[in-house]
């Protein structure tokens, strides 16, 4: 598939998203290389974003300059429906060929000589169904959940140690350097830490950031709102607000089984098992009979099927348990 054919591909899909033509053959292209998701992601931001000057009055060299700082002060947005349904081979990103630059740069309505292009100002690492983990140039690990995408600077560690979660969910363990704090992004809040390890989830309706080993400060980026957790606690701070809600997990929890591939249940209340079920396996729990909320289960999974992990269940508690699509029922 030639260059051309490429954007046009992508420009079909991004002036008419909901055509299913134009998300297949997105998925098919998308799925060719991955790195064709970071081409994709960086176009739908620029034709997403404010219009810039025309050609006449452009300043190549300096238009250039805030185009790339426009880019880094866009907010996240969800990806397409076509983003989030292509399986991707691994979340590492390819430098962006200077032919797709200066097709980008043509769906703003931007005459741009390519002497004057470049990469973007962040790296973009993406997951689909698979989880994975980026290093950074310090050392420090991100471990990414399924649907996660995570925004890292091409200069990371240069002046700062910023990181920003544009959706999903993710797992830091940062190195320690107390010259340079380390901060992370997710949607109205921002985390500082010095070395530790940490959880951040960008959740619809809030932000919620558990601390596994050391000290994590978050706050409300436009509020003088803020909570320093320490080791078991988690903090939930919810979208356009300033109340934050803290909760101290004394026993074992389920919130990082996503990436130890472990469901620990202690005696936990059905209740609590169904939401652990829907984060781990991204599926929707009903208890549709009142009775069984405060049924206990004792049980470890390990990286198990769902249909085994409810067989399991179904024995262990002596209940009825249906399973249909995206769908569980216990009854």
């Amino acid at each position: 598939m030639n260059s051309k054919t490429d954007i046009d591909i992508v420009i079909r899909y991004l002036e008419n998203p909901e055509n299913e033509q134009c998300k297949r053959l997105l998925n098919d292209w998308i799925q060719e290389e991955p790195a064709n998701l970071d081409i994709f992601l960086d176009m739908r931001d620029m034709w997403h974003g404010d219009p810039l000057p025309a050609a006449s009055a452009f300043d190549t060299q300096g238009q250039w300059v805030q185009l790339s700082a426009t880019l880094d002060k866009l907010p996240a947005t969800q990806p397409s429906t076509a983003t989030v349904a292509t399986p991707i081979a691994t979340a590492k990103v390819k430098k962006m060929p200077y032919r797709y630059w200066w097709a980008a740069a043509a769906v703003t309505g931007i005459a741009v000589g390519m002497a004057f292009l470049g990469p973007g100002a962040n790296k973009t690492y993406a997951t689909h169904q698979q989880i994975d983990s980026v290093r950074l140039q310090d050392g420090s690990m991100i471990y990414l959940n399924a649907n996660t995408v995570v925004k890292v600077p091409r200069k990371f560690g240069e002046t700062s140690r910023k990181v920003t979660i544009a959706q999903g969910e993710a797992f830091f363990d940062v190195a320690q350097r107390a010259s340079q704090p380390f901060t992370v992004e997710a949607s109205d809040v921002n985390i500082r830490v010095l070395g530790t390890s940490f959880n951040v989830k960008a959740a619809d309706k809030d932000v919620q950031v558990f601390v596994q080993t050391g000290k994590v400060s978050a706050a409300f980026k436009n509020s003088d709102q803020n909570v320093i957790l320490t080791p078991g606690l988690e903090a939930r701070m919810p979208h356009n607000g300033n109340n934050i809600s803290t909760t101290e997990h004394k026993k074992a929890t389920n919130i990082l089984a996503w990436k130890t591939r472990c469901l620990v249940f202690d005696e936990s209340p059905l209740t609590d098992v169904a939401v652990a079920l829907e984060d781990y396996y991204h599926v929707k729990v009903n208890i549709n009979d009142p009775k069984l909320a405060d049924a206990r289960l004792l049980a470890t999974f390990r990286n198990l099927p769902l249909d085994e992990v409810l067989d399991i269940i179904r024995k262990a508690l002596q209940i009825n348990i249906k399973h249909e699509g995206n769908l569980v029922e216990f009854y």
